[in-house]
């Protein structure tokens, strides 16, 4: 990293070191991506009959079309504006919210990013008019009350007139969180079709929702969340001009010691006792949620380009690339996404450590894993970016409470970037988030970011 007129011969060994890395890890890497991709989608048919759902409706997903992807030639630069960044404009008239995203995009442009990551729906709720789901609390103040204007019409007219890109950033399965409703559902407007399906008369659909850990979440099993989240994607697609639909790394919670009997357990349990029925094998409980996650996906990304070739569809996983292969959380199975056709286009980890090799993940070395389980030639690979730990105490890792210092080099972003552009699997990076780049503590840091972009 820079720390002043050393960082040319630092960078120059630093890529000397990573190079011989990369050359010497890639066999075991791609041996890994080739164990057991097959399992996950061989008896989604059987997941369905489970249910007692149609048969048909996810097997179709099985046999989508792969859609040329777009040139990979330009570099991705972009900010994720979260839900909370709108806490300021909840409840503004319509003049004024076009003022206040357009100084968000403004300082974004300035700074040389060329697309932003709009959170459009953080809590089964919807910065835009949806037929599917109700009025976010961050549009009006209150879920499902109209703010009276549409946000996200604005938001793209706002970013295009600025060069801008605009992705609609969603969270399929997350309803509430601890912190954000826990799981009282008197809480969500009425309108919330998971207040529908907990609160009807029919109990066909009780298990539709699921409480855990203090939150809400749909049940990833069941093939009418994933209609309703597939249909949520759609309508943003058909009737707002953005350039890409955008998820992050809320999937299966963390499902802890108890994985095997909580959470959907009950669905599992089902599923294998109609696939002995059917004479068949059945996954494990972690293939299955693994199965049941890349049903979604490849649905999404079979319902974005059916709508509009040029529209794209990435994943923004956690970083921690070894803890995907445990079974009790998450079940990102994203060796598939990145090797098979009809998943995704990107995926950008989220490699929120520094350079430090003192980290279970430092920085450099995870992207490098990452790009090398990129086999699909058409997946491009984007890094998540933290500036929200820029100039805070952090500790180097979860087992080592020592304080990582690299977090106050102001060009520890800045250098984040020059890495990404020194791998040539590597296309792009998306900054966490749009807050931080613009506090006050943190001007230094921007410029060092704004710098590199231009250099």
């Amino acid at each position: 990293m820079r720390t002043g007129k050393k960082s040319k011969f630092l960078s120059a060994f630093l890529a000397l070191v990573i190079s011989v890395t990369l050359i010497a890890g890639k066999t075991d890497v791609h041996a890994e991506e080739n164990d057991g991709n097959t399992v996950e989608t061989v008896e989604a048919t059987v997941i369905e009959t489970a249910e007692g759902t149609d048969e048909t409706a996810d097997s179709e997903l099985l046999t989508v079309e792969t859609v040329d992807e777009k040139s990979t030639d330009k570099e991705f630069r972009a900010v994720w504006i979260a839900y909370y960044d709108f806490d300021d404009s909840k409840g503004m008239d319509k003049e004024a919210f076009i003022a206040y995203v357009g100084e968000m995009f403004d300082n974004v442009a300035d700074i040389g990013m060329n697309a932003v990551m709009v959170h459009v729906r953080a809590f089964s709720d919807a910065m835009y008019k949806s037929k599917y789901y109700p009025w976010s609390v961050y549009a009006s103040g209150q879920q499902g009350v109209s703010p009276g204007y549409d946000p996200l019409k604005i938001m793209v007219k706002e970013a295009h007139a600025r060069g801008l890109e605009i992705h609609a950033w969603l969270n399929p399965y997350r309803v509430t969180s601890s912190w954000n409703g826990g799981t009282d559902v008197t809480k969500l407007s009425k309108k919330n079709p998971a207040r529908k399906w907990l609160t009807n008369k029919k109990t066909s659909d009780d298990r539709y929702v699921l409480s855990y850990g203090s939150a809400l979440y749909y049940n990833p099993s069941i093939s009418a969340v994933r209609k309703l989240i597939v249909n949520g994607v759609k309508e943003i697609v058909e009737n707002y001009d953005v350039d890409g639909i955008h998820f992050d790394d809320y999937f299966y919670p963390d499902l802890g010691t108890n994985y095997e009997t909580n959470f959907d357990a009950p669905e599992y349990e089902k599923y294998k006792k109609k696939a002995a029925a059917a004479g068949e094998k059945p996954m494990s409980i972690a293939d299955w949620r693994k199965n049941n996650v890349n049903l979604l996906v490849k649905a999404v990304y079979k319902a974005v380009k059916s709508i509009d070739p040029d529209v794209t569809f990435g994943i923004s996983p956690g970083g921690y690339i070894d803890y995907f292969d445990e079974d009790f959380r998450w079940y990102v199975d994203y060796r598939t996404w990145m090797s098979e056709k009809g998943y995704i286009d990107y995926i950008c980890p989220q490699l929120y450590w520094s350079f430090n090799s003192r980290n279970i993940f430092p920085f450099y070395e995870t992207l490098i894993r990452w790009c090398a389980a990129a086999t699909n030639e058409n997946v491009r690979v984007y890094a998540g970016l933290p500036a929200y730990k820029m100039n805070e105490n952090n500790n180097v890792s979860s087992l080592d409470r020592i304080t990582d210092t690299e977090f106050y080099n102001q060009y520890l972003i800045a250098d984040m970037v020059h890495y990404i552009r020194k791998n040539e699997r590597a296309s792009g990076f998306i900054v966490f988030d749009y807050e931080d780049l613009v506090k006050a503590k943190n001007a230094e840091m921007t410029e060092k970011l704004k710098e590199e972009i231009g250099s």
